[in-house]
């Protein structure tokens, strides 16, 4: 029987930072220090505040490990409502610039890729309602609640802060049991709050849609449309698998990274990582060249360095090592292509 192929979603760096970053601190102010959470997964706390995407693999463990440190199983309700409209980015601030409030919805959904989100939010309509749909991308039940609650809180956060404190959903439906912290929900939403239904929905009922946002600006929100499609269009290429490869080696800046360590840090086995790569036309080996041949002579044309401080930047044991490589990497030795 054919093997099911691993979904790429799970490991191509895609995943935008800022919820991570939120939920670091938070867990910072419960005692537990961020580097605990970033621990193996190939970037750290400053990687992420400087943007550096990961994968929903990374962004799975990094959670995981926030609840069980923390030991707060409501931190998906405590983070979503502290959460503002730079949390969520560009499409943050696309939102503040809508006209109404179901406009500012039709961004957020649009662009959620842009947000940060691990999660997939459609609409639909309902009677008098709309309702936001609320799916996980993590293949783990045990997440279900902290991300369905994280999304319910913050939408509840920026309702308030596009339109003001009266904001009150319709209803909250969710598709897990009631947990031992419910009546948190009841205090936050102050609507009703469903359990172990079908399926996680945020309903709102429709006179709200048209409620002013007093931010509006046609032009800005005309100009960050334009960046966000911009961005939609960069995204799709992140699905590609030698992305998270390229990444990988472009974080490290060590040109004897294995493929061993690399598939370690995306969680994958090395036989399943040579096989995504293979169905993609490409090798690890060929992406390590192309990645570390153009460090190397960045290094050496651009920044001025010495062959031996290259050498020793990339991880080589010693110079004669890196010579061989660059020869191997770009068909010259690093004083000839110094001179072209």
């Amino acid at each position: 029987m054919a093997r099911p192929k691993l979904d790429l979603q799970q490991i191509a760096p895609q995943v935008s930072p800022q919820m991570l970053v939120g939920l670091l601190d938070l867990a910072g102010e419960f005692g537990v220090a961020p580097e605990r959470l970033c621990a193996g997964l190939a970037l750290d706390i400053e990687d992420l505040r400087r943007g550096e995407q990961l994968s929903d693999r990374q962004a799975w463990r990094i959670i995981r490990r926030a609840l069980q440190l923390t030991g707060r199983p409501d931190l998906g309700l405590e983070l979503g409502r502290r959460e503002n409209l730079s949390h969520f980015g560009l499409p943050g601030f696309a939102m503040s610039t809508a006209r109404n409030y179901g406009e500012a919805a039709e961004i957020a959904v649009r662009y959620q890729a842009q947000t940060g989100a691990v999660t997939n939010v459609t609409l639909e309509e309902d009677g008098d309602c709309l309702a936001l749909v609320i799916s996980s991308r993590m293949h783990d039940a045990s997440m279900l609640p902290f991300l369905i609650e994280e999304v319910c809180a913050s939408v509840l956060a920026i309702s308030r802060i596009l339109i003001g404190d009266h904001f009150r959903p319709h209803a909250v439906e969710l598709a897990y049991p009631a947990p031992a912290y419910a009546e948190r929900y009841g205090e936050l939403f102050a609507s009703p709050v469903h359990f172990g239904l079908a399926r996680n929905r945020f309903l709102v009922a429709r006179h709200w849609l048209q409620s002013p946002i007093s931010t509006h600006s046609a032009a800005m929100s005309s100009q960050l449309r334009t960046l966000l499609d911009q961005g939609a269009n960069a995204k799709d290429a992140l699905s590609h698998p030698m992305t998270a490869v390229e990444q990988a080696l472009q974080r490290s800046g060590n040109a004897t990274l294995s493929i061993e360590q690399v598939a370690r840090s995306l969680e994958l086995s090395v036989r399943t990582l040579r096989r995504r790569l293979s169905e993609a036309g490409t090798s690890f080996r060929a992406i390590s060249d192309r990645v570390h041949a153009e460090a190397a002579r960045r290094l050496l044309c651009e920044e001025g360095m010495t062959v031996a401080a290259t050498s020793k930047q990339l991880g080589f044991s010693d110079s004669r090592a890196f010579r061989r490589a660059f020869k191997r990497w770009l068909g010259l030795l690093p004083g000839e292509i110094r001179r072209n």
